[in-house]
């Protein structure tokens, strides 16, 4: 067993007080690319087939959802829309007979959810919004979506491609998205794969990570030991706690229209995630049990996902969730991530599954615990606990 001392340097010598930047660090050529293949031509336009491609190696976006807006070159309308729909009809007065479902210059479109009846969806479509990486599940990190746009051109030649693409995403996950650019048109393979067909025209946006300037990460880390070492997060490490307590979501019960969902503490983050060294580890072998706590009373992290980076990092040992170990701009990262139907979600603070917990174990000397570490979030970089001086 070590001395409590000891064990408070050991510990948190592995961690540094990094912050959130500006770009993502974690995977600095990742995107989403936003594809649209025209697939038929109409009497006025043409019939698109859209998808949400997210090429984020680490970066998940989660509930609500994304957004994605454009702004039409003329004045093309949207006649109709499966797996999306539009959030503003715009003035359509000028249609008398069939009214196209919108009619804005500039729309922004949501995913719908999978409840939805089978006449509004389309294969690959309407996961509410939730984009997940690659690497946890590669038909879920693809969204899908079909357009009929009318007012527009009707050859490839005559088309004018919709430009000023916006995606917006839950949280501080804004991106910058490039201008639209033709590119050679999408091969199909019909379902017997037995015929392949190609997209009229086909075009790509692709949009990457942009918070916005100041932006906080929604998490910090803090740790602690069965030998009683407790080190809480940094102060105001994602904001400051406010004078009234009372202005914070309570721990039980609905919060008052208002309020801050999160709950009162010295850090106001919405995700603490806690290092806790268990007393079992000897040796070069240490054993850390995880726990990732929710203390939003409005989110729900679907699909979390959690990357760890340190010199041990390649002596990874064991986890009782699932785990993958990959390279980034930061150096190789343990990359793990929730059990389906045990720890896969982050319920709201109060629901009583806001908290999930796992146990890692690593091998390495005393040496590999004294350099710099990070602990990220959803791709988000969390505020680590200060240092002992």
């Amino acid at each position: 067993m070590w001395p409590p001392l000891l064990c408070l340097l050991s510990f948190t010598a592995i961690f540094t007080c990094a912050r959130g930047g500006g770009d993502d660090p974690l995977n600095l050529n990742g995107n989403i690319t936003i594809r649209w293949d025209i697939v038929s031509w109409t009497p006025d336009g043409y019939v698109a087939s859209v998808d949400i491609m997210n090429y984020q190696q680490y970066r998940t976006v989660t509930e609500p959802g994304w957004r994605l807006g454009w702004t039409w070159a003329r004045r093309e309308v949207i006649w109709s829309m499966v797996g999306v729909r539009p959030l503003r009809r715009g003035d359509c007065s000028s249609f008398k007979d069939g009214i196209p479902a919108s009619c804005t210059r500039s729309p922004t479109v949501a995913d719908l959810t999978a409840n939805m009846p089978s006449r509004e969806k389309i294969d690959g479509c309407c996961k509410g919004g939730v984009l997940l990486t690659q690497l946890q599940d590669a038909r879920k990190s693809v969204a899908k979506f079909q357009i009929a746009v009318g007012a527009a051109g009707t050859t490839s030649k005559t088309v004018q491609l919709p430009k000023n693409y916006t995606l917006a995403a839950p949280g501080g996950g804004g991106y910058s998205c490039s201008s639209a650019k033709i590119v050679p048109p999408t091969k199909f393979l019909s379902k017997d794969q037995k015929r392949v067909t190609l997209a009229m025209m086909t075009w790509q946006v692709v949009c990457r990570y942009a918070p916005p300037r100041g932006y906080k990460p929604p998490c910090c880390v803090s740790l602690s030991s069965d030998q009683g070492m407790k080190v809480p997060c940094a102060t105001c490490a994602c904001s400051c706690k406010p004078s009234d307590a009372k202005s914070c979501a309570p721990s039980s019960g609905k919060t008052e229209r208002g309020k801050s969902p999160v709950q009162c503490t010295n850090h106001m983050c919405p995700i603490n995630i806690n290092w806790h060294l268990l007393s079992k580890s000897k040796g070069s072998v240490r054993w850390f049990e995880v726990s990732i706590s929710n203390l939003n009373r409005h989110a729900n992290y679907t699909d979390w996902i959690l990357m760890i980076q340190h010199p041990a990092v390649q002596k990874f040992v064991n986890a009782n969730t699932y785990y993958w170990s990959l390279p980034s701009e930061l150096g190789s990262m343990d990359v793990l991530w929730g059990i389906e139907n045990y720890d896969q979600g982050l319920g709201p603070l109060g629901t009583g599954h806001s908290t999930a917990k796992f146990v890692i174990s690593y091998k390495g000397s005393p040496g590999n615990w004294n350099f710099s570490s990070n602990v990220f979030f959803n791709g988000d970089r969390c505020t680590n606990p200060p240092l002992p001086r």
